[in-house]
């Protein structure tokens, strides 16, 4: 699976088979991803988590499906100075157009993170003729 963000902020995807629902990643703590309080930002996880999340869901897609998060709820443990960061998540729940995972992220034995994220599963719409896949025209309004 290519993933061009994972790869910007150097995380290390593990899709699970097809079907599984699940993924995990690692990430090496590296200056850039501290805060001024010499910790990782809290957003790193979150992104950590969010990247895991839908690869994790993609997983399960059929062809010409895709998904998009709704929302995560975060809950951070532990700070973070060093070390390697492990996400594993699972699909909690698959509906037909929702789907509700799960993350936990860890530093060697030490849970630091937990989120709880649902996301929509779309299929993707005929072309439209002269147009692309998906896309609808709108005129705005001055």
């Amino acid at each position: 699976m290519n993933n061009p963000y994972a790869d910007l902020v150097g995380f290390t995807l593990r899709l699970g088979r097809r079907g599984s629902g699940s993924c995990s990643a690692a990430l090496e703590v590296r200056p850039e991803l501290l805060n001024p309080n010499g910790v990782v930002h809290g957003g790193a996880l979150f992104s950590m988590a969010d990247t895991v999340m839908g690869a994790a869901l993609h997983t399960t897609l059929e062809p010409g499906e895709f998904c998009a998060t709704v929302e995560i709820k975060m809950h951070f443990l532990q700070p973070v100075s060093k070390g390697r960061i492990r996400c594993s998540t699972r699909v909690v729940q698959r509906g037909r157009r929702l789907a509700v995972l799960e993350s936990h992220l860890s530093v060697g034995r030490k849970q630091v993170a937990q989120a709880l994220g649902t996301f929509a599963i779309f299929a993707s719409r005929p072309a439209a003729p002269g147009g692309t896949a998906g896309a609808k025209s709108r005129r705005l309004s001055k």
